[in-house]
């Protein structure tokens, strides 16, 4: 992610900037702009950043991790959104 400051807090993986879960609104809008189109490159920087969140949140404290659907939600679900908001 090179120009984007909306960046994530590892390990507790909340935005820069704004303190929100990463990635934050600001930060998909940059990351949809760095990968110009290229939805499957992103849909893979963020499958592997949910991974990594996935492993950070759950050594912080294994009994308050985010259900499966809601980091699924939050990392990957809104490509999809994009993808046909993108579609003629």
């Amino acid at each position: 992610m090179s120009g984007n400051q909306h960046r994530p807090v590892r390990p507790i993986w909340l935005c820069h900037l704004d303190g929100q879960p990463w990635p934050c609104p600001a930060a998909r809008t940059a990351l949809l702009r760095e990968y110009d189109g290229d939805l499957v490159g992103l849909a893979v920087y963020l499958a592997g950043a949910l991974h990594d969140a996935v492993g950070d949140l759950y050594a912080l404290n294994p009994h308050d991790v985010p259900e499966p659907a809601a980091l699924w939600d939050r990392f990957l679900a809104w490509l999809d959104r994009s993808r046909r908001a993108s579609s003629p």
